[in-house]
């Protein structure tokens, strides 16, 4: 595994944020054709590159959800386990960007399937225009050992935008207030776990006094679930101040908004959290996360994440969210939509969970509540068959995140293993439809001779 984590550590090096992956792509094209692969790119940025015997094709992402110190990865090693100092690491993807670039330079039998812009709203699947030539692909983007993953949710982004009156002011006393250092979170994965969300809490803090907002913001990312939030405001003078408002370091400011009491019943109850449990597999079914909020241009800006695990459900989820953003008049707009992958119990996912039980001595089939390119490649491609697994993740889109690099070593044993699993029963599948093809033939000339008897 050495060379595993020498090659890991070398992609952390690379700037990989979402929407600037240029640099990254550069290196993966090279890495491969310095090892015979055929590589072809899209305008996109996807990359896919070719093995003459491949039997499977290998897909992840190769951008990374950039929050703290980013993209200056300081990695850190304790415990079994690998961060980054005050950053997001980027495991997913970067363990199976790595993995199959191992792959590659092991001549492996594979194609790779190399994707962008992943983190901000599969972008770069969606814009696919790459030939998929094997008939099976396995997805590296997981987060959970010991699973073989058969379904995620669907998603889309609502963003919401409100027009304010400004009011102009002079001689104001201004104060501020603040929430930081939550945890944060993943916004699928982590929305059933009773995680504080910033924006809300400090919503509800000024909600509960008298007050004159000037400012607003807090989210760090749409696909997070917010760590912190902070606010600028006036506060009537004689009025109780309350010990978490402190008085502002600035206070050159002119204005606030007459709209504070609609801002601020808007925003104390803002769709978030699960709507809806899913009882199959104990997981969220339709769920929204209040990514983000800001004032700009005199306008209340709100941005929201919704999820669902299919497309019904995300059809009245929507529905739902758009009539609470129109009962207080904001102006919706949707984007990044994908869709949910439906449980998909193929005989390639119970090929590649026979290899995960060898490996880690058990295995489940699951669905995940946050999307996966599979959704995307199974609607262009609806007659391939796909599978995801990954290594164990924790505190994913925060700058807590760390991976167990000793499930990294079972993950890079199960797809070695897979591979070659692959390719034999590849080669098994040949031979028994061509006896097949032979007895058939037989069996119809014995047929025709018994008729020129």
């Amino acid at each position: 595994m050495e060379i595993f984590w020498d090659i890991f550590k070398q992609v952390c090096k690379i700037p990989h944020c979402s929407g600037h992956t240029m640099e990254m792509g550069t290196f993966i094209r090279r890495w491969a054709e310095s090892y015979g692969y055929a590589v072809k790119s899209d305008k996109a940025g996807n990359i896919i590159c070719y093995h003459d015997e491949a039997t499977l094709t290998l897909q992840s992402h190769y951008d990374m959800l950039c929050l703290g110190e980013t993209p200056n990865l300081e990695l850190i090693e304790k415990m079994g386990k690998l961060s980054a100092k005050e950053s997001t690491l980027g495991a997913d993807s970067a363990v199976g960007v790595s993995l199959m670039l191992l792959a590659m330079k092991d001549k492996k039998p594979v194609d790779c399937l190399f994707t962008t812009d992943e983190e901000i709203g599969l972008i770069g699947v969606k814009a696919l225009d790459l030939n998929i030539k094997t008939q099976h692909v396995l997805n590296l983007n997981a987060q959970e050992g010991e699973t073989v993953y058969i379904a995620c949710a669907g998603g889309v982004d609502l963003r919401g935008t409100l027009e304010l009156q400004r009011l102009l002011v002079e001689g104001a006393k201004y104060y501020e207030c603040s929430i930081d250092k939550l945890p944060g979170g993943h916004s699928g994965l982590d929305i059933d776990k009773n995680i504080p969300n910033a924006n809300l809490e400090i919503v509800k803090l000024l909600n509960k006094s008298d007050i004159k907002l000037a400012d607003i913001s807090g989210g760090q990312a749409r696909n997070t679930i917010s760590k912190s939030a902070k606010a600028l405001f006036i506060i009537e003078e004689g009025s109780h101040v309350p010990s978490q408002f402190k008085e502002a370091q600035n206070q050159e400011h002119v204005h606030y908004y007459a709209d504070t009491q609609n801002i601020l019943s808007a925003l104390v109850n803002m769709p978030h959290g699960v709507k809806k449990d899913n009882n199959i597999y104990n997981i969220p079914h339709y769920s929204v996360n209040f990514a983000q909020m800001k004032i700009e241009d005199n306008k209340l800006i709100v941005e929201l994440s919704l999820r669902a695990m299919d497309g019904v459900g995300m059809i009245q989820l929507e529905e739902q969210t758009r009539s609470y953003l129109d009962n207080f008049g904001f102006k919706i707009r949707e984007e990044n939509a994908y869709p949910a992958w439906i449980i998909e119990k193929s005989e390639f996912a119970q090929r590649l969970s026979f290899s995960v039980e060898e490996v880690e001595g058990f295995v489940e089939l699951k669905a995940v509540h946050a999307g996966l390119e599979c959704a995307v490649l199974k609607r262009k491609a609806p007659k391939l068959e796909f599978a995801s697994i990954g290594a164990n993740i924790t505190a994913s889109h925060t700058t807590r995140e760390s991976v167990d690099m000793s499930s990294v070593e079972r993950l890079k044993e199960i797809v070695y293993k897979f591979i070659d699993s692959e390719a034999a029963f590849v080669v098994e599948e040949a031979e028994a439809k061509k006896n097949k093809a032979y007895q058939g033939t037989r069996e119809k000339g014995t047929k025709n001779q018994k008729k020129r008897r």
